[in-house]
């Protein structure tokens, strides 16, 4: 028997950061709308380097103009998004960084300094039992 989108995307632990694989973005954005979590989709196929990164991640988060973009400026920036309280709780947040491997000039370390902020800003939103999922491809 196949496994359903919504079953595979059920057993996903609430705070994770992790690779788009075997989840199709659809499937997914759908699974989050009817979780009442918030979604987030960062196009980073043509972002050129870090600066463009963090650019295009400001954007689409709606970051204040005077967004420090950098990552500790991108920390602070990711833990104080608001918190929709929804009728099962916290509603939290489904996020794709859409295309990070194919970033211009964005080194492995880059992206590795990158995810490690996501993950460490979902360690904060698990403080809180809130949900923070983030996917990359």
């Amino acid at each position: 028997m196949n496994e359903s989108s919504d079953e595979r995307c059920d057993r996903l632990p609430l705070q994770t950061v992790r690779v788009l694989r075997g989840i199709e973005v659809d499937a997914l954005k759908q699974w989050s709308a009817r979780r009442q979590q918030r979604w987030i989709d960062v196009q980073l196929g043509g972002a050129a380097g870090k600066p463009g990164v963090l650019a295009a991640i400001a954007r689409q988060f709606a970051f204040p103009r005077w967004f420090g973009m950098n990552l500790d400026a991108l920390y602070d920036a990711l833990t104080d998004l608001p918190v929709n309280r929804g009728e099962g709780g916290d509603c939290g947040y489904v996020i794709l960084l859409d295309q990070l491997t194919r970033a211009n000039d964005l080194t492995a370390g880059q992206r590795s300094a990158l995810l490690s902020v996501f993950r460490d800003a979902a360690h904060d939103f698990a403080e809180r039992s809130v949900p923070f999922r983030v996917f990359y491809s």
